[in-house]
C-alpha cells in the first residue's frame, strides 16, 4: 500500500483530511489481512456458455487439468506468495500506526500520544529516570517501529541489492534479507549497549569489559540516565517483535531452540528492569550481540556467493568471539548471581523502594542465566561439528538454523521426472 498523494500527512492546516486518509488505508490494511488468511484472492465465478456435450466434456477435462495444473503450482508458491502477502503487511498496517500516532501528538496535540514516543517519570532534580505505567505505551510504540523498519529495509534496501548482487534464487534472496536486517540492528545495538555500558560505573576496559561486582553495588537501581533506559525498553521491544518473526520467517531446523531462547530472553529481560537489575541487563545484552552481528555477516556473504575461503574466515572469527563472550564472560555473569549477589544485597522484599531481592525470588535470575547458557552450549556443540567439517577439507554451512528443506518448483520436478 502506497499513498497516492503523501502532502495531506505533512500538512498541519487538515487533520480532520489525515485521519480520513489513515482510515482508507487502514481499511485497505484490514482487506488485505483478510486475503491474506484466506490464502488467495477473491475471484468471481463465471457461468460458461452453453454448447453441445462433446465440448462441454471437452471443456470440463480441459478445467479439470488446468485446475491440476494450477494446484501443483499453488504447492511451489504457497510459501512466495504468503512471504509477498506478510511483507506488504509489515510495512502497511504498522505504518499506519506510526502515521496515526505521529499526527495525534505532532497535529492533533493529544497528551495521551506522547507516552507511546517518549518516557516519562523524569527526576526533575537529577534528570533521572525510574519506571512508570505508561512505559508500556513506549514499547508497545517501538514493537509496531521494529515490524515497519524491518519490512522495509528488507524490501526496499537488502532485496534490491540482493538481486543486483546477482543472488538469483528467491530463497537466497530471502535468507539474505533475514541475515542482513539482524545484522544491521545487532550492530547498531550492540554499539548503543557498549555506550551505555563505557557510561556507567560497571565499565572495566576493552580486554574485559565489566566488574562484576559493580553490577550489585548500590542496588537497587531505580533510577536512570535517560539513554540506559531507552536502550532497555527498545531492546525488550526487539525481542517481543521476535517472537512474531520467528512464526513468519520460513520454518528452521532449531526452532523449538530458537523458541526457547527467544522465550528465556524475554523473561531475563523484562524480570531485570521489574527487580532493578539493569545493570546486569546492559551487560548480558552487549555479550550476547557481539558474536550475532559476526555470524549475520557472514551468512549473508554466503548468500552473497562470496568464496568459501573468505566466509570460513569469519566464521573461525565468529566461533572464537562466541566463546570468549558467550561462555567466559557470561559465566562471571552467572557466577555473580550464584555468589557475589547474595554477599552484596541483603535479602529484602519492598516493592515501594524497588527491592524485590528476598529467598523466594533470589534464584530465579540463575535459573534463567543458566537456562540461557545451556542453550548457548548446545548451539556450540554444533559449531564445533561445522569447525569439523572444515578442517575436513569442506566449507562453513551453518546447518543450526537454514529451511527445514529449500523445495524446488513443482514444474522442476516433472522435468526431472520427464528426463528419468
Amino acid at each position: 500500500m502506497v499513498l497516492s498523494d503523501p502532502s495531506p500527512l505533512l500538512s498541519v492546516s487538515s487533520p480532520i483530511n489525515n485521519i480520513a486518509l489513515l482510515h482508507k488505508d487502514a481499511a485497505s490494511a484490514g482487506n488485505a489481512v483478510v486475503s491474506t488468511l484466506s490464502g488467495q484472492k477473491a475471484t468471481t465465478p463465471s457461468t460458461p456458455a452453453a454448447g453441445t456435450a462433446g465440448t462441454a466434456g471437452t471443456a470440463g477435462a480441459a478445467a479439470t487439468t488446468e485446475t491440476s495444473r494450477r494446484g501443483k503450482m499453488r504447492v511451489s508458491s504457497s510459501s512466495s506468495t504468503t512471504s509477498s502477502e506478510t511483507e506488504t503487511l509489515s510495512k502497511d498496517v504498522p505504518a499506519v500506526i506510526i502515521a496515526v500516532v505521529l499526527i495525534s501528538h505532532f497535529q492533533l496535540k493529544i497528551p495521551l500520544a506522547e507516552t507511546f514516543l517518549y518516557l516519562q517519570n523524569q527526576d526533575p532534580l537529577t534528570g533521572l529516570y525510574s519506571k512508570t505505567w505508561t512505559d508500556l505505551n513506549f514499547i508497545g510504540f517501538w514493537i509496531v517501529v521494529f515490524t515497519f523498519l524491518r519490512a522495509f529495509v528488507m524490501t526496499v534496501v537488502l532485496k534490491p541489492f540482493a538481486i543486483w548482487a546477482g543472488v538469483k534464487k528467491e530463497h537466497q534472496q530471502n535468507r539474505f534479507q533475514e541475515e542482513g536486517w539482524v545484522c544491521i540492528y545487532y550492530s547498531i545495538s550492540w554499539n548503543l549497549g557498549m555506550y551505555v555500558l563505557r557510561t556507567s560505573p560497571v565499565w572495566n576496559n576493552w580486554t574485559f569489559w565489566f566488574k562484576p561486582e559493580a553490577l550489585f553495588e548500590g542496588y537497587p537501581h531505580t533510577h536512570l540516565p535517560h539513554v540506559m533506559m531507552w536502550y532497555y525498553y527498545v531492546q525488550l521491544a526487539f525481542w517481543l517483535q521476535q517472537i512474531f518473526v520467528l512464526h513468519i520467517e520460513a520454518p528452521r531446523k532449531d526452532f523449538w531452540a530458537l523458541l526457547a531462547h527467544h522465550t528465556v530472553t524475554l523473561l531475563l529481560i523484562s524480570g531485570s528492569a521489574l527487580s532493578n537489575f539493569w545493570r546486569a541487563g546492559n551487560v548480558v545484552f552487549v555479550v550476547m550481540d557481539l558474536a550475532d552481528i559476526i555470524l549475520a555477516f557472514s551468512k549473508s556473504m554466503k548468500y552473497l556467493g562470496v568464496s568459501n575461503r573468505i566466509c570460513d574466515v569469519f566464521f573461525g572469527t565468529f566461533m572464537v568471539t562466541w566463546l570468549y563472550t558467550r561462555h567466559y564472560m557470561y559465566a562471571y555473569i552467572l557466577h555473580g548471581f550464584m555468589f557475589t549477589a547474595y554477599e552484596m544485597i541483603p535479602f529484602e522484599l519492598d516493592i515501594s523502594q524497588g527491592k524485590w531481592y528476598c529467598r523466594e525470588l533470589a534464584w530465579l535470575p540463575t535459573l534463567g542465566l543458566a537456562l540461557l547458557q545451556i542453550l548457548m552450549v548446545y548451539w556450540f556443540a554444533l559449531i564445533l561439528r561445522i569447525l569439523v567439517k572444515i578442517l575436513r577439507g569442506h566449507s562453513a554451512e551453518d546447518d543450526r538454523s537454514d529451511d527445514e528443506a529449500d523445495p524446488e518448483p513443482v514444474e522442476f520436478e516433472e522435468k526431472k521426472k520427464a528426463v528419468k
